[in-house]
């Protein structure tokens, strides 16, 4: 969960002041960074009948890559490529203190194989996988005070940093064509994230399955569409781009426009871009030496170049390895505030069978000063379940939760988290209180 965004119901309460003289309500900002407009670039040419490889490059107002292939045609139903790239971003992180754009940049390799099947539908297997690595970066500290809910002044030290991370991951996937110009994939995401931070009481790391589904279609001999849907552990990516492909001009180029949208999680930010695209498709390779009959007894060996049947050069042309963002998360910790950490958990109570007033101390379970909470209810099971707000409340200030059976019985288990929050971090422990009184 984004942890910026569990502080969201405290801007009503709290008061913060960004720098000595100035006082605003505390950040809880999940801002969205427009990493463009972005012009992308490529150039992918053959080395011999079996080899090609393609050079590719972004330039945006906050975007910048460069990138290279190498694929290779193992048979003409096989293909292998392996791909590497480096990428440059002006992010817009946020802070305790406030919002900070900030370049992080990031480095990635990628291999992917494809074996063509020979059944209706055209069917493509896929596997690829990634490694990458974006450094962590320090920034200066912020200082300032704001006042807690019941007016007293607290100074605190918003000591920024940008956590970097190690990632790798794995996609097999499948594509197939339905219908005459589309085609329809699907990939299985595996991501394994591990964030450099230093704020221990934070783990945002990344790792899970997710999936990616991917649409395209032929609309003329030349042009083409193609969408994508990407929910993975750490952000959801989606894309879609328009090309107007095989224009004729010293080669075959494509022309395109494009545009995405990726939605981090796990306090990665938000970002976005549009932009046009232009690729540059040269075939190089040599002719084949064929024997052509010339009368019944002239037969002659000549040069004659043979027409190109395989996809070596789009295969290329799309690298194994394209990240959407750089994978960094503002990592800070506030001295004079401290980090609010769990002492332990807060255990189940015993099934509540009787009417009365029930309170569970939960304060006894947090450390960390200045610290307002928050309760959320979700019913898991039972017969007669009454709206969670009809029996449970909490004090903000002191974090116990109160549970009132006297006027509304039930039989019923929900599941309490509750929240501590100081504005520097916020943490939550769960526990589960079952009622059988109605």
């Amino acid at each position: 969960m984004k942890t910026l965004s569990k502080l969201a119901a405290l801007g009503s309460t709290l008061l913060c002041l960004s720098s000595a003289n100035a006082t605003s309500v505390p950040n809880t900002d999940t801002p969205t960074t427009f990493l463009g407009p972005t012009v992308r670039l490529g150039y992918t040419s053959s080395m011999t009948d079996t080899s090609a490889y393609s050079l590719a490059g972004e330039a945006g107002l906050r975007n910048f890559r460069i990138g290279g292939t190498l694929g290779w045609k193992l048979a003409d139903n096989q293909r292998f490529k392996i791909s590497a790239e480096y990428l440059w971003q002006k992010i817009n992180f946020a802070f305790f203190s406030g919002d900070s754009e900030q370049w992080v940049n990031q480095g990635a390799l990628g291999a992917a194989y494809q074996y063509d099947l020979e059944y209706p539908y055209h069917p493509q297997f896929d596997l690829s996988a990634y490694i990458s690595y974006a450094p962590s970066k320090t920034l200066s500290t912020v200082s300032g005070t704001y006042l807690d809910p019941f007016g007293n002044t607290v100074f605190y030290n918003d000591h920024r940093r940008i956590a970097g991370s190690n990632s790798n991951g794995i996609s097999p996937g499948i594509t197939i064509s339905p219908w005459t110009g589309g085609k329809i994939g699907a990939e299985l995401n595996y991501d394994n994230v591990r964030y450099d931070t230093d704020n221990s009481g934070i783990n945002e790391d990344a790792k899970g399955l997710g999936g990616t589904i991917k649409i395209g279609q032929i609309i003329t001999d030349n042009v083409s569409v193609n969408v994508a849907a990407a929910v993975r552990q750490p952000f959801n990516n989606y894309a879609a781009d328009l090309n107007f492909d095989h224009i004729q001009y010293y080669g075959d180029w494509t022309l395109g426009l494009f545009g995405d949208y990726n939605v981090g999680k796990n306090t990665l930010p938000d970002t976005w871009n549009v932009g046009i695209s232009a690729d540059y498709f040269l075939d190089q390779r040599a002719p084949h030496m064929v024997s052509v009959v010339k009368g019944e007894r002239d037969i002659k060996a000549e040069r004659i170049p043979q027409p190109i049947s395989d996809t070596l050069l789009a295969w290329t042309a799309n690298p194994a390895v394209y990240m959407p963002q750089v994978l960094a998360i503002a990592d800070s910790s506030c001295n004079g505030i401290g980090n609010v950490r769990v002492v332990m958990p807060i255990p189940n109570p015993p099934v509540i069978n009787t009417s009365g007033v029930f309170t569970f101390n939960s304060p006894t379970h947090f450390s960390g000063n200045n610290l307002i909470y928050s309760m959320s209810v979700v019913p898991v099971s039972g017969s007669d379940i009454p709206p969670p707000d009809q029996l449970f409340s909490i004090n903000k200030s002191t974090g116990a939760v109160t549970l009132d059976t006297t006027s509304t019985g039930a039989n019923a288990t929900y599941a309490i988290t509750v929240t501590a929050a100081n504005g520097c971090s916020s943490v939550s422990t769960t526990f589960d209180v079952t009622i059988n009184n109605d």
